[in-house]
């Protein structure tokens, strides 16, 4: 068993080992042929922002409530494949503590959390003992779960027996004043456009001030006008302009996004739905109304209570839990 220091020593090396390793862009190139929505660049760019969680100061402050754990717990991780790495804050957060990762990872990013995987056993060979990749979850004394808000109710009660954190779906919001110009609205582009929007903390709806005039928003995604050279997404464009022509649904578009107005938080690949509001005190309610839906609240510089600056939905902390629920402190009461 590792001490507790020994682990954190070995998270903060491994950041510089996957920066460097000169097979990365084999490792990218094979996480593309599995999942074709990971394109090298949105990896890179996710493997840097996992970066700032791979520090001594970030790993002391966040484990300073750890103790060190003389009974290690087997934890099941199912993990999600929607984006790069997005498993990595689970599997962390179970070493991290003292516990047995028992895994099952996403076959959609099975390339690029098995690549960190094995960078951490080359600085820390000893650290084989806290992972257990498995098909089936087993033999399990908790559970820490990923799906659709379809599955989530089968996972609570196949694991019943056991403690658990069982996540569903979530999408993120981003609020518009309609006084910000387009050098503004640019980190709010990357909200929306990054990693495909597949993310729950990607922005999947916006709202705006009656009368708002959306050119300034289209211009500010234009420097993502690339993905329409890749296949899945400007096929996911297409398929759903024409339902929407089919459908006589009124829309908006600028070849690259299409924008509806639609009270739904969710929307699909290359849509962003859009609300209106009245008033801040509407939007307010309309927030409200998405609040078991929400994972992150966008705005200008972070001033609309409860929201956080355009362009860092997609940089979370080691604090900012998926579903907002704390993993480490459950994983602290094993």
């Amino acid at each position: 068993m590792m001490r507790k220091t020994d682990r954190i020593n070995a998270l903060v090396a491994i950041a510089q080992r996957a920066q460097t390793d000169p097979n990365k862009a084999n490792v990218f190139q094979q996480a593309y042929y599995k999942n074709a929505f990971f394109i090298s660049d949105f990896v890179e760019q996710a493997l840097e922002a996992l970066m700032p969680w791979h520090t001594q100061e970030a790993l002391k402050s966040w484990l300073q409530s750890i103790p060190e754990t003389t009974q290690p717990k087997k934890v099941g991780l199912l993990l999600a494949g929607n984006l790069p790495f997005v498993g990595w804050h689970d599997l962390l957060a179970t070493f991290a503590s003292g516990h047995i990762a028992v895994y099952k990872p996403s076959q959609a990013d099975e390339v690029l959390i098995e690549w960190l995987l094995a960078t951490l056993l080359e600085v820390a060979p000893e650290a084989a003992y806290y992972f257990q990749k498995v098909e089936r979850l087993n033999d399990i004394d908790a559970l820490i779960a990923t799906g659709s808000s379809t599955t989530v109710a089968h996972f609570n009660y196949y694991f019943r027996h056991i403690p658990r954190v069982v996540r569903g779906s979530k999408s993120s919001l981003g609020l518009i004043y309609g006084f910000e110009n387009q050098e503004e609205l640019g980190p709010l582009a990357d909200d929306i456009m990054l990693y495909f929007g597949l993310g729950c903390r990607n922005v999947t709806k916006i709202l705006v001030p009656e009368g708002y005039d959306f050119d300034l928003l289209f211009k500010a995604t234009d420097r993502y006008r690339f993905l329409m050279d890749h296949h899945k997404y400007a096929n996911n464009c297409i398929y759903h302009q024409a339902i929407f022509l089919m459908n006589s649904d009124v829309f908006l578009s600028n070849d690259l996004l299409m924008l509806r107005e639609m009270p739904s938080i969710f929307s699909p690949v290359g849509v962003l739905n859009y609300e209106v509001y009245q008033s801040l005190d509407h939007a307010r309610q309309i927030i409200q109304g998405h609040k078991a839906d929400l994972q992150c609240l966008v705005s200008h510089r972070g001033e609309f209570a409860g929201s956080i600056p355009f362009g860092t939905s997609q940089k979370p902390g080691l604090s900012d839990y998926a579903d907002g629920v704390n993993t480490l402190a459950f994983l602290r009461g094993l």
